[in-house]
């Protein structure tokens, strides 16, 4: 058996019958029947020993592999760390992922799971994928909101994904454009801090946490850049610091009946028009059904939400069980159940 406790971000203390570390698709051995594919473990949830064979990869890096005046196009393999992909990108100045840094996580599992933050996701500059069946292209993936082709295909090894960036800037800043918080207060803090700073009688010579490239009016793709990474930091957990898979659950799609009845006991809900395979639908923020019923900042034993976030269930420390985060969670969905109608799906993956 082997400890897997270290490779998974909620810290649940399980074993794996068997643990390969891959820092080479070509060579991968003769898999098992039994397989679980893992990157950082930022997104699973460990309930009990795995009883086969668990992969983590390992194979890092990424290339531009062609460009051109507008676009560029490049190629990261799986194990890729995220962040690091997203601070390159921002680095040299390329559009399209600016808004989701610190996101935990690799390339591979950013595809599986469709990630997104603050009005991008990663399907807006998804080209293609190479996986262990082949290659499939984005109409092959069938991206929805967190879901992707692969989620129902676990057997599916991604090996590398192909993105396409803009050499222009095309900032999201607004809540009218997407289902996310405005960008636009923290940018506009950021902005008047420095400004603050470059006044010649500030009477403080402290380094400024971010100035700004372009002029009052216009936001550089480093300036949204740093305003979703202040604001994650200020009310998400670190990863290194605190036991944590990010958001637990998927926002839910309900009926616009539903959501005008829930609307009745909660007059400031969210809530966004969707249409999904010829259907009108309304999605709703299950954060803050969850506010309403008092689960942020709840805690039983070592689990509990984030203060800040009902959404983040959270190990808080010492020997706590898979079956325990599951325990909870599911306390979580029954009551959402119960008063508001509503059957809430898992983001995280649970095995």
């Amino acid at each position: 058996m082997v400890d897997l406790t270290k490779y998974n971000t909620l810290r649940v203390p399980v074993s794996a019958d068997q643990f390969l570390d891959v820092t080479d698709f070509k060579q991968l051995p003769k898999l098992p029947d039994k397989y679980f594919i893992l990157g950082h473990g930022a997104n699973t949830l460990f309930t009990k020993d795995f009883p086969g064979l668990v992969l983590k990869i390992s194979v890092t890096g990424f290339k531009v592999i062609s460009e051109t005046d507008i676009e560029v196009f490049i190629e990261a393999q799986a194990g890729q760390d995220w962040h690091e992909l997203v601070t390159w990108t921002v680095n040299h100045n390329l559009s399209g992922m600016e808004n989701m840094p610190l996101i935990p996580g690799t390339v591979g599992a950013a595809v599986v799971g469709n990630i997104g933050a603050y009005g991008q996701t990663q399907e807006d500059i998804f080209e293609s994928i190479n996986t262990t069946e082949g290659k499939f292209t984005k109409s092959e993936m069938s991206f929805a909101y967190r879901e992707s082709f692969l989620k129902s295909h676990p057997e599916i090894l991604v090996t590398s994904v192909t993105y396409k960036l803009s050499r222009i800037a095309h900032l999201n800043l607004t809540y009218s454009a997407t289902r996310h918080t405005s960008l636009l207060p923290e940018l506009q803090r950021m902005q008047a801090l420095q400004k603050k700073h470059a006044q010649p009688d500030a009477g403080n010579d402290q380094a400024v946490e971010h100035v700004f490239s372009k002029s009052e009016q216009q936001y550089s793709i480093s300036d949204v850049y740093q305003a979703v990474i202040n604001l994650r930091n200020a009310k998400l957990p670190k990863v290194s610091e605190v036991g944590t898979a990010g958001s637990f659950f998927k926002n839910p799609l309900v009926s616009p009946e539903l959501a005008a009845t829930i609307k009745k006991s909660i007059p400031d809900l969210q809530v966004y028009p969707e249409r999904l395979k010829g259907a009108e639908w309304v999605k709703l923020p299950a954060g803050m059904l969850l506010d309403t019923l008092g689960w942020r900042g709840k805690r039983i034993g070592n689990v509990g939400t984030w203060p800040s976030h009902a959404l983040l269930v959270c190990n808080f420390g010492g020997a706590t069980t898979g079956e325990e985060i599951y325990s909870f969670s599911e306390n979580m969905r029954a009551d959402v159940k119960k008063n508001f109608g509503i059957d809430l799906a898992y983001e995280v993956v649970v095995v």
